[in-house]
């Protein structure tokens, strides 16, 4: 937990000096690092070109409970576990970005590194469909919507671990999910056609960018484009066939929750039909993804296939479902929404749409604002995630600004207009929204950043267990205890983070916001704990006051959580501005980004960033021999790795015969005295069939009582003995290298 004080003076004439104009921003940089967490989110082999030195292979097993290879994707969020809606959303609103606003990403020299997120990405979700080439896709395809999770798992679950995702695989299950005509449902498949569709186009429009790019060299363009628009196709068909009912308007809530109940379930691995989470009503994915085949395909009878499917659903179940209202505007709807911008691309003037995006576009200027400009809609459900919400809604607003002078007279009452002309909208449009941007970016009563790594002072300790950094758990959170941590040993670029509350505060953890007695004795509200404060502050009437300081804490979830669907809109919004040449910067050179990270290389048993070393202390010194407690451990952090075939060797010069002895040693063994190939005698201490990984305290380490007997022993000239310390104390020992396999990994040899 971390607690700040507020640069703000209130000699400035701006709402709160923290905000500043929205000119002195480096969009382009900021676009450049969303793409680095993108990279961080990675789950089975890396791309290629991955620039995240704290990541490695991760999820490998994944589809063996179906004896199918889906590692692959993106997790989630802070946790490990591939869930497609949102990563679909993700996928989509970049390919989106990159389709309408190109120049965003080649004026600032991303495309190429878009490219190999969206290949990366897409070469997943080819794996997700098991049976492409069956005879009626409608009816028989076969899609993977996820592996892992939190609902329809067995215990451990993916919350039950806090270590590198690289260790998911041996501390939680990931069992997969699908829908099929067993268990069928439409919104994921259609989710990912529209995901997969946007970034064909893409691909087929910029593949060229990846010439000369390592691992690309073989790389088919042409024919991968060709597998996504045809896997595409056939998920949106599945999809419309398997979305089921609509909520009936008429029907009682009992009849409308049991369709949504229905709506949750999925076949897992073992066969069992489970409820899950990250689900959502299909009619607005479906319209999306038939209205990207539509813009996918040259004029003819396809897309003229294709429009037709995408009017049916949306006069059909999108329209009777409500999810052309303005008020519809959670995240997930943005697929929605883009599929009305898709059909304005393919024939601009079409009444209807510009009627959803502009009434939701006006109404979205309109929502009730933070005193330091965030828009939020729920004002109290959209807390969770504040920046996730207003971003995401933004990135419509600012991509229809582009279309609203296109708009042709809207029939029927536009009281929301009011008498501004469609010039005076898009004004609006792009001022409001834009607003959003920079409030993240640092235009906020803080004055600082919510992107980690980037511009005043970021929030860079993210609620992320990779970036975290752990190799003892939950135990880093436990105060008292040696490991007591509560930062980010590794910056998560281009994250961003959940975002403040109505108020604008920024207080991370459940027990700075307490649940208490108001003066009546009677009812209950919540309270800020400042740290500033000597008590409570009542939040309902809170004036937001620069004293006192924002809290950011690892380990909370609900502001200070990062997420695909977070960084969606806003990596588009972002691509857009830099369209709109709007930076006040370029992107860092590649040589400077990432910087290097600097590692700890002390002795300090509870700060050191050592990866595998021996802690050790003396026990005794004799004429008869020596004795010592020493410690392995597996602190492997770059990445975060199992092993199981540690050793460490303790180097002497007694030339004499020598005895060998463990005590406290669980499974350790012990060899006999050997001579390495320049002379050294040594003796190797292995744990042999056992895997140490640094995901918990029992699984990091392992302690044994090395003793060493032979006559007239003198224990000051052996190498790993010296230099003795004045007192006996645990450190890591460098004299104790550690090896795997018999290749050295950490510690010093003898010169």
């Amino acid at each position: 937990m971390k607690t700040f004080s507020a640069p703000i003076a209130a000699a400035l004439s701006l709402p709160f000096a923290g905000i500043a104009p929205a000119a002195d921003f480096n969009y382009a940089e900021a676009l450049q690092k969303t793409l680095y967490f993108f990279e961080a989110q990675q789950n089975g082999a890396l791309s290629p070109n991955n620039r995240v030195t704290w990541r490695g292979p991760s999820g490998l097993t994944d589809g063996k409970d179906i004896g199918r290879d889906l590692a692959g994707g993106w997790f989630d969020a802070g946790d490990h576990w591939t869930a497609n809606l949102t990563m679909s959303f993700a996928a989509m609103s970049l390919g989106w970005s990159a389709v309408e606003q190109p120049e965003g990403w080649l004026k600032t020299g991303q495309m190429d590194e878009l490219l190999e997120s969206l290949i990366y990405v897409n070469q997943y979700f080819v794996k997700c469909v098991l049976n492409p080439d069956c005879a009626d896709p409608a009816r028989d395809l076969e899609v993977v919507i996820g592996c892992g999770g939190r609902e329809g798992v067995e215990p451990p679950a993916v919350h039950a671990m806090w270590a590198g995702a690289e260790l998911a695989h041996l501390m939680t299950n990931r069992p997969t999910f699908r829908l099929n005509r067993q268990c069928p449902g439409g919104e994921i498949p259609a989710a990912m056609a529209a995901a997969m569709t946007a970034s064909a186009m893409v691909i087929r429009d910029h593949a060229a960018v990846l010439k000369g790019k390592r691992g690309y060299e073989k790389f088919d363009a042409a024919a991968f484009v060709a597998t996504l628009l045809d896997r595409a196709g056939k998920l949106t068909l599945f999809a419309k066939a398997n979305m089921g009912p609509m909520l009936p308007e008429k029907g009682t809530e009992e009849e409308k929750a049991a369709l949504r109940k229905q709506r949750l379930k999925a076949l897992r691995g073992d066969g069992k039909i489970v409820e899950i989470g990250y689900r959502c009503q299909p009619a607005p994915q479906v319209f999306a993804a038939a209205t990207w085949l539509a813009r996918a395909m040259p004029a003819g009878l396809e897309r003229e296939r294709w429009v037709a499917l995408a009017e049916e659903i949306y006069e059909g179940p999108y329209k009777g479902e409500n999810y052309h209202d303005w008020w519809q505007d959670s995240g997930l709807t943005n697929f929605g929404r883009i599929g009305a911008l898709n059909m304005l691309r393919l024939n601009p003037a079409t009444e209807k749409y510009h009627a959803e995006l502009q009434y939701f576009a006006v109404r979205f200027t309109e929502y009730k604002a933070t005193p330091g400009g965030l828009r939020l809609r729920e004002w109290h459900n959209h807390e969770y995630g504040s920046l996730r919400h207003a971003n995401n809604a933004a990135a419509i607003v600012l991509y229809y600004s582009d279309l609203v002078e296109q708009a042709p007279v809207i029939a029927g009452n536009t009281w929301w207009k009011g008498t501004k002309t469609n010039g005076e909208l898009k004004a609006l449009f792009i001022r409001e929204a834009r607003r959003q941007v920079d409030y993240a970016l640092g235009a906020n009563p803080y004055g600082r950043s919510y992107l980690v790594g980037f511009g005043n002072q970021p929030f860079d300790d993210s609620h992320h267990r990779g970036a975290f950094g752990a190799w003892a758990g939950f135990e880093h959170f436990i105060a008292g205890k040696a490991e007591f941590r509560r930062e980010a040993r590794h910056v998560l670029y281009g994250a961003l983070i959940a975002g403040p509350d109505h108020n604008d505060v920024f207080l991370c953890g459940k027990e700075n916001l307490p649940f208490l007695l108001l003066e009546d004795g009677k009812t209950r509200d919540f309270f800020y704990k400042f740290p500033n404060r000597e008590k409570p502050v009542r939040k309902k009437g809170y004036v937001f006051d620069p004293a006192d300081q924002p809290i950011q804490d690892v380990m909370d979830s609900q502001f200070n959580e990062v997420a695909l669907d977070y960084n969606a809109g806003f990596t588009a919004s972002l691509a857009w501005l830099c369209a709109h040449d709007l930076s006040s910067g370029k992107t860092l050179p590649d040589s400077a980004f990432p910087p290097r990270e600097v590692r700890n290389e002390s002795l300090d048993l509870r700060t050191t960033d050592r990866e595998y070393f021996v802690s050790a202390k003396g026990l005794a010194d004799t004429a008869d021999g020596t004795e010592i407690e020493a410690t392995l451990w597996n602190r492997s952090r770059w990445p975060s790795r199992a092993t199981d075939q540690l050793s460490f060797r303790y180097y002497f010069t007694h030339a004499g015969e020598v005895t060998a002895t463990l005590a406290d040693a669980g499974k350790a063994k012990i060899s006999a005295a050997q001579t390495a190939p320049r002379g050294q005698r040594y003796v190797e201490v292995s744990w042999p069939g056992e895997v140490l990984h640094p995901g918990t305290h029992e699984t990091n380490s392992r302690r044994v009582r090395l003793k060493l007997a032979a006559s007239s022993w003198n224990a000051s000239d052996d190498w790993s003995r010296a230099p003795l310390d004045p007192e006996p104390r645990i450190a890591p020992r460098p004299r104790l290298p550690v090896y795997q396999a018999g290749k050295m990994l950490g510690g010093e040899e003898p010169k």
